[in-house]
């Protein structure tokens, strides 16, 4: 069964949302970055409208946990 994705964050930059992803793979849980915008061609889109980091929707509660500890 696949878990529906949830937004746990924005990020005004891709930079600091790997950052974020590793704290929460070294947990266990699998997060993925999500850029929208201006992808490729219009790259400066993409960061105004920030990156989202995403998790399964069963693993939501502990990222978020995770993410308040580390970068609170």
């Amino acid at each position: 069964m696949n878990d529906h994705q949830i937004v746990i964050g924005i990020f005004e930059n891709e930079f600091y949302a790997i950052i974020a992803r590793r704290e929460l793979k070294e947990a266990g849980i699998k997060a993925n970055i999500l850029k929208e915008g201006g992808g490729v061609f219009l790259p400066l889109m993409s960061q105004a409208e920030g990156v989202q980091l995403i998790v399964p929707d069963t693993q939501v509660e502990k990222a978020m946990t995770i993410l308040k500890t580390k970068f609170v």
